[in-house]
């Protein structure tokens, strides 16, 4: 792969370098000839007997925002500079003035992540300094451990066969950052990421650069343990391991892609004034901030980019597509002038706002009087890019504005073209989007909750295994939740956790079992997996201590979310149940897989799950299979969901299969929650279930044209040509009401497994061994008869290419694979290269 040129930033094809820790590092070209490292393997290195190096901070603890320098000396340009860094919340990290990245990613302080840099180019012969900006978000993370500010970095040169180590210590300078309000307000109620509110006037100018004067800061403070009984001794030494940092590991995802995007297509600008603008509350700083503008399209020929005096003015950008990344302004104004800056990725009937879902999009800046240059401390998800310009006495120069873009060094590698009906590629295309804008270091709703929900992951997987075939992601996920698993078994709905709240969903815990299935089948990774089967053998007998003799789940005693759609969830749920079924036949493939014993207990469980339901969820006079089993009372509600499972997970008989979907693949007039006949729709996530349950009784072709018509509005041109959280974006499908002023996510991981619903029913591939070693091949019965596309393998790319008119296949197997090709005629074996077959 060759080498991709942002702006100052690089990222060319990553570099396997060796064992370092017991574990596959990889390489990462960044800026400036820095190299990131990272680890490509589950093991992580520990922090132990290579680390020299105290945690830092001011001796103020209160502060949130702190500079942080290191000046020193090298005789000469040193052969090597490894340094290793990560800071409690998150570090931007440069050398004699030169950025050279931010991080650490996201992790609990039980495992803290760090960064790992080759930096050697960026030393010269003389006075080098370190600096170091650190925001760190007040509050509670993880379910047992208090937050706490703190730096820790390691240089370790290399000179004329010399080891020298700089570290953070009480030599290091620091100075809490005099222009950042320590009271600026969270972005997101679920996150603790502050939004910028930046005096300009009070900034501290060239603090990065090796000239700057820093005598007049104060020496940090080595810190040590202040929690636990007893305390410790008041001659303790600093150490690099105490509370709430008991462990560290090196990075295991790649470094993110950085450049800078510069916005040019002005959409809107006009004086602050009229019916068109709506304000909220007054917080942050005295002016209210600006809630909504009405987009009237609108340019005032007279001012261009520049705020003329005596009015105020907003200015509105329209990147085209989402972007993530931290918007950027390089601005000039009178001392005084109050900027405030907004982001939405989308809007709706018109309106713009950067109240999006329950997010705040809105930093706010003080003009210094001079030249300002400034960048945002967290990323915003971008589309549009609003700049409110108030209080100045006069003019205001925007010379430039634009978003330093942070993304996921994603590559696609999977394919689909079906030139008969385009629109399912274009839907695979707006899975890949989806996924690239939902993602920064893990999947997640960028535009609002910010975290790494387990089963989000599991449906995100899903799309990123056929177009991207990316594993580092899948890898974390599945062992961030395994790494705050509580005593008994349970796991939480999101990790790493941030925030005093556990949070379960009992599906959620499912859905890690169903993705470290996923995972095993699609990485053949058994080094993590083996890794993580203490923690899966924990939840599955917590699960099955939930259990009744029928084998159901009967009021657990958790709860469980079912994607919010209102269900009946007294008593025993068939749509929950039926995700425990899924689970206990996954859980059986890992044990066989990994040639442990139990695969065979699971599935006579199974078995037994599998009679229940359908013995006594079937109501012969709706068709359908009932809702839920209360106290041996069948419930009046019905749902798609539960249907969903009771198909994909063979409850049904083919008789009952067929009754069910006549019923689903009749057209009503749909409202998107409940059917004419009072059946509960299923949302966009449980469509995955939805229409793999229809093709396996035989309708593959009528689930398609279902999956289109309900999804056909997501990929209209008007729109991000992204996938929804819920069928509205400017309301909830939760009530089945329409709710105004209110908006949705329009791009959810959650939402994007169409590639492997494709990769089944139109490629008509099924991987069926670990590492994708052996795929199970058939006929599509899809409607469509030209048919190309490719799975990445670990391997590489098996293709395929139908004429179904003619009944011919062409394929392309990489080493190592083996396809079992079914046809009428029987089941033909192919193995590596390229075939042609005639059926």
């Amino acid at each position: 792969m060759s080498s991709h040129k942002l702006c100052n930033f690089v990222l060319p094809a990553l570099l396997f370098a060796g064992l370092c820790s017991g574990a596959w590092s990889a390489e990462t070209s960044l800026s400036n000839g820095v190299i990131g490292i990272w680890n490509d393997s589950t093991a992580a290195s520990q922090a132990g007997d290579p680390w020299q190096v105290h945690w830092i901070w001011a001796k103020d603890d209160e502060a949130n925002m702190l500079l942080a320098r290191r000046a020193f000396e090298v005789s000469t340009i040193p052969d090597s500079a490894r340094l290793r860094i990560t800071a409690s919340s998150i570090y931007k990290l440069y050398i004699n003035g030169q950025y050279v990245s931010r991080g650490p990613a996201r992790s609990a302080p039980h495992h803290q992540a760090y960064d790992e840099f080759e930096v050697g180019s960026l030393l010269k012969k003389g006075k080098n300094v370190l600096a170091v900006r650190v925001h760190y978000q007040k509050g509670t993370v993880s379910h047992h451990h208090n937050g706490r500010a703190g730096l820790l970095a390691q240089m370790d040169i290399s000179l004329d066969s010399k080891d020298r180590t700089i570290s953070t210590d009480s030599s290091w300078r620091v100075l809490p950052d005099p222009a950042w309000d320590p009271e600026s307000p969270l972005i997101s109620r679920f996150h603790l990421e502050a939004t910028d509110v930046v005096d300009l006037r009070d900034s501290v100018g060239d603090w990065t650069s090796s000239g700057y004067d820093d005598r007049g800061w104060a020496k940090a403070v080595s810190l040590i343990r202040n929690v636990g009984w007893p305390a410790h001794q008041k001659n303790a030494r600093p150490t690099v391991l105490m509370p709430p940092w008991t462990s560290l590991q090196r990075r295991d995802i790649p470094y993110l892609v950085e450049k800078d995007v510069l916005a040019t297509k002005l959409i809107q600008s006009q004086p602050i004034q009229g019916k068109i603008f709506k304000y909220a509350g007054s917080k942050p700083g005295k002016l209210p901030l600006i809630k909504a503008v009405q987009m009237n399209g609108k340019v005032d020929p007279l001012s261009g980019k520049t705020a003329l005096k005596d009015n105020d003015w907003f200015f509105l950008y329209d990147f085209g597509t989402v972007i993530n990344g931290m918007p950027r302004l390089d601005i000039e104004g009178p001392a005084g002038t109050v900027v405030d800056v907004m982001c939405a990725p989308f809007v709706v009937n018109d309106t713009f706002t950067a109240n999006i879902v329950d997010s705040l999009l809105i930093d706010r800046i003080i003009l210094s009087g001079q030249r300002d240059k400034w960048e945002a401390t967290y990323f915003k998800p971008t589309r549009y890019l609003g700049i409110a310009i108030r209080g100045a006495d006069g003019p205001v120069q925007v010379h430039a504005a634009g978003i330093h873009q942070i993304s996921y060094p994603f590559e696609i590698k999977g394919s689909l073209h079906t030139p008969e009906n385009p629109w399912f590629e274009d839907c695979w295309k707006a899975a890949a989007k989806t996924i690239d804008v939902c993602t920064t270091d893990a999947y997640t709703d960028n535009y609002r909750e910010r975290r790494q929900y387990v089963q989000t992951a599991y449906f995100a997987a899903l799309g990123n295994y056929w177009t991207f075939g990316d594993m580092a992601l899948q890898r974390r996920y599945l062992k961030q939740a395994a790494e705050e698993q509580e005593a008994n078994g349970m796991m939480p709905a999101y990790a790493p956790l941030h925030g005093d709240d556990f949070m379960v969903i009992l599906d959620g815990n499912t859905s890690w079992i169903r993705g470290l299935r996923n995972y095993l089948l699609y990485s053949g990774d058994f080094e993590t997996v083996r890794e993580l089967l203490p923690a899966g053998r924990k939840l599955m007998s917590l699960l099955n201590s939930f259990t009744n003799d029928m084998g159901l789940f009967n009021n657990p005693p958790y709860s469980y979310w079912l994607d919010h759609a209102p269900l009946d969830r007294r008593g025993a749920n068939l749509c929950m149940n039926g995700h425990y079924l899924g689970t206990l036949q996954d859980w059986a493939d890992i044990l066989d897989w990994m040639h442990e014993p139990g695969a065979e207990q699971l599935r006579s469980r199974a078995d037994t799950l599998r009679a229940s339901l359908s013995r006594e969820f079937w109501n012969p006079d709706k068709g359908l299979f009932c809702d839920a089993w209360i106290d041996g009372e069948q419930s009046e509600v019905f749902s798609e969901h539960g249907n969903a499972l009771a198909l994909i997970m063979h409850v049904a008989t083919e008789e009952q299969g067929k009754i069910i979907a006549e019923q689903l693949l009749r057209d009503d007039d749909e409202n998107y929650v409940t059917r004419d006949t009072g059946t509960v729709i299923a949302t966009p996530l449980m469509a995955y279930f939805l229409q793999r349950g229809l093709a396996q009784y035989g309708y593959a072709e009528e689930s398609l044209v279902m999956f289109q018509d309900r999804f056909d509005k997501m990929l209209d041109p008007a729109t991000n040509q992204t996938l929804w959280e819920e069928w509205w974006r400017d309301g909830t499908g939760r009530t089945g009401k329409l709710v105004r002023g209110r908006t949705r996510s329009d791009a959810q991981t959650e939402s994007a497994f169409p590639p492997a619903l494709f990769g089944e029913l139109i490629l008509g591939i099924q991987p069926v061994k670990p590492g994708l070693k052996e795929i199970e091949l058939s006929i599509p019965e899809c409607g469509l008869n030209d048919i190309k596309g490719s799975l990445p393998t670990p391997m590489g790319l098996l293709s395929v290419e139908w004429n179904l008119k003619r009944g011919e296949l062409d394929i392309e197997i990489p080493e190592g694979m083996l396809v079992h090709f079914s046809m009428k005629a029987g089941t033909m074996s192919l193995t590596t290269g390229k075939h042609h077959v005639q059926f």
